[in-house]
């Protein structure tokens, strides 16, 4: 079985998920001392990490993701005649991805073999931007979604916001949670 695009031009389509990933690699990087630099303002909090913990680094891809597909679809999208409903859902793909990989590549290597160190934190951050970008530009490119399809990923996409948000200052006294640097939770 072969697979069909649905879009047929590959001029512009592919460029913006490869530029995507420097953009999100970089901001989401930056983003992990934005707290810091907003002075550890509390309207900051939903959208950058306020602590060491594995959840709060999943701000750092999921919010990145979010502006640079914003971008490119407020900028680009009538000019190139980008679907919105493929982009919205290559969009949120590559939002919910890149955290699944992150939160599943950390406990796989922390508790199945022991490994947990800031090398294998950013090679997990840098391969969830990758393999994001790449499965949302062949969503993209293949896929011509449903209306149901786009209905629950934009539902999960405001579940996993509305979440950043609530556990920002209301965390759950769960692994994901904890701050290991200090054994709390929150800021």
């Amino acid at each position: 079985m072969t697979e069909k695009r649905v879009f047929q031009s590959d001029a512009f389509i592919i460029r913006p998920f490869v530029a995507g990933i420097p953009f999100i690699l970089i901001f989401g990087g930056l983003s992990h001392f934005a707290f810091a630099w907003f002075g550890k303002a509390s309207w900051a909090a939903p959208f950058v990490p306020v602590n060491e913990s594995v959840w709060e680094h999943l701000k750092m891809s999921y919010w990145s993701t979010f502006l640079w597909f914003l971008f490119i679809f407020l900028f680009f999208g009538k000019r190139y005649r980008l679907s919105p409903s493929r982009w919205l859902l290559a969009g949120i793909v590559s939002m919910l991805f890149c955290p699944l990989l992150i939160v599943t590549g950390f406990y796989t290597l922390k508790g199945a073999f022991g490994i947990e160190s800031l090398f294998t934190d950013e090679l997990l951050f840098f391969f969830g931007i990758i393999s994001g970008q790449l499965l949302a530009s062949r969503t993209y490119r293949y896929l011509e979604p449903p209306r149901i399809w786009i209905g629950t990923a934009t539902v999960l996409w405001l579940l996993f916001a509305l979440a950043f948000v609530l556990f920002s200052f209301q965390p759950p006294t769960l692994p994901l949670f904890l701050d290991t640097p200090t054994g709390s939770y929150g800021f």
